[in-house]
């Protein structure tokens, strides 16, 4: 499989990943529903809710970045630039999973499952093309 491919995959499931974050920051009502599935209560307290907001924000503009990255990576020509390119991302794409990977096997709140399996997919492709990749 074409390496240029994999990141473009790899981008738009990243993309994907921020729907529901990108939801909670918008309508109030995405947020409390998230605040349900990981807390079991409806709503924070005003700290609990500002740290939300801000968690949010934050994992937004990294993922962003990341996205950006992808995109970027599709302009190189070089092989095995973009197959250790590759495999740096899909460990930078490992530890940006291993919490919600940590919490599901401890029992504790994750992000969405559609969210977890996003990742794990962008994972084996990336992994995949630092392997086998080709131009």
């Amino acid at each position: 499989m074409k390496l240029k491919t994999i990141f473009w995959i790899a981008a738009v499931l990243m993309l994907l990943q921020l729907l529901p974050l990108l939801g909670a920051m918008i309508s109030p009502d995405v947020k409390a529903a998230l605040i349900l599935d990981a807390f079991g209560i409806e709503t924070l307290s005003p700290d609990g809710d500002l740290m939300f907001d801000t968690f949010a924000l934050v994992l937004g503009c990294v993922a962003l970045g990341i996205f950006f990255m992808m995109v970027g990576i599709t302009s190189i020509e070089d092989l095995a630039a973009l197959k250790r390119l590759s495999f740096l991302l899909f460990v930078v794409m490992g530890f940006f999973a291993l919490p919600d990977l940590i919490n599901a096997f401890a029992g504790k709140p994750t992000a969405p499952l559609p969210v977890i399996l996003f990742n794990l997919a962008a994972l084996g492709l990336l992994l995949y093309g630092s392997k086998k990749g080709t131009a």
